[in-house]
């Protein structure tokens, strides 16, 4: 069947775009019905994402011209294919989706005390030792790299989570292969805001909150990971005093929530995407998570149920992924 003459032409919306809109959309509905400031939360976390987009631009393309050589493929057809009208609009579209994302992440995050009055983490410190034959996986992460070089060295490399994640993903949103960006992005979407939803069904504030005597004697060896939890908490007591009927300003980027751990899922997933997609790049993704792991129980940022989850969730975003957004075996890196 013909298009008729003169019908304008729609852009069909991917399925990481209808996901990510739809929930977004639900967020911002219930969050505004308990009187959370949704139109504050999206200024606020547009104007950091945007703000710091052009590095990432760069960044990500620097880092995906690197895979390129390393292939040894010619920059020239990979530099055609990415900077060809259609593949900047999906660019331009993906990092939309980001945008909205992160803002409804961040805002459902914000907001777990304001919907739940629960906490969980003497349920979650009981799993830990459930799991592990009585033994805290937390108390034996702390004592393990506790005065040795390697506890400053994981709060270093646990410092730069936030940066690894962004990178990677802006490195594959420049692939030449826009299939390959929607499956990849839809898996994001999977990740962050499910994830979320988890924040709000089982609420706990981590390790280091709920235990901290626990980590009192490795608290100077990681400055980074001590200085911006003493932030985190300050902010929830904020998120605390706002339930209470008191005003104070929410930064959403400041919240406080365990499980599942997103920091041990994201390098999960973006593991689990490389054995399908990219396969020589599964092996640094995957020390990478077993680092990432190690450092959230070190910090006390996280129990090791958390970890368990949030790889959990990792396949299950590749798998769906993999299902509504199929790439060809031709496709596929080896």
């Amino acid at each position: 069947m013909t298009r008729p003459v003169g019908t304008p032409r729609r852009l069909p919306l991917a399925p990481f775009e209808r996901l990510a809109f739809a929930l977004a959309g639900g967020v911002a509905v219930v969050l505004a019905a308990r009187g959370f400031p949704v139109g504050a939360a999206l200024r606020y976390v547009a104007t950091a994402v945007l703000y710091r987009l052009p590095g990432l631009l760069v960044a990500g393309f620097v880092l995906q011209a690197l895979v390129q050589l390393a292939a040894r493929r010619p920059l020239r057809t990979w530099l055609g294919a990415v900077l060809a009208p259609r593949a900047l609009g999906l660019l331009a579209r993906t990092w939309l989706v980001l945008l909205v994302t992160t803002f409804a992440y961040s805002s459902l995050k914000i907001s777990v005390p304001l919907l739940r009055r629960a906490v969980l983490d003497e349920r979650f410190w009981s799993w830990d030792q459930l799991l592990h034959f009585g033994v805290s996986p937390s108390v034996f992460a702390a004592e393990l790299v506790g005065g040795t070089p390697l506890a400053f060295a994981l709060d270093v490399y646990y410092g730069l989570w936030l940066t690894s994640v962004l990178v990677v993903q802006s490195a594959v949103f420049w692939s030449a292969d826009l299939g390959r960006r929607r499956h990849f992005a839809l898996a994001c979407v999977v990740l962050w805001l499910a994830g979320a939803g988890l924040y709000v069904a089982l609420p706990a504030v981590g390790p280091c909150f709920a235990a901290p005597d626990v980590f009192a004697g490795i608290r100077a060896e990681m400055p980074n990971a001590t200085a911006t939890q003493a932030r985190l908490w300050s902010s929830y007591q904020d998120v605390l005093a706002v339930r209470e009927g008191a005003h104070r300003a929410l930064k959403p980027f400041l919240a406080v929530a365990a499980f599942p751990s997103l920091h041990v899922g994201a390098h999960w997933m973006f593991a689990l995407w490389a054995r399908r997609h990219a396969r020589r790049w599964f092996v640094p993704a995957a020390l990478a998570t077993g680092l990432t792991f190690l450092a959230s129980l070190a910090t006390g940022w996280h129990y090791a149920v958390d970890g368990y989850a949030g790889m959990l969730l990792a396949w299950a975003a590749v798998t769906l992924a993999d299902r509504y957004e199929p790439l060809a075996k031709s496709v596929t890196e080896h």
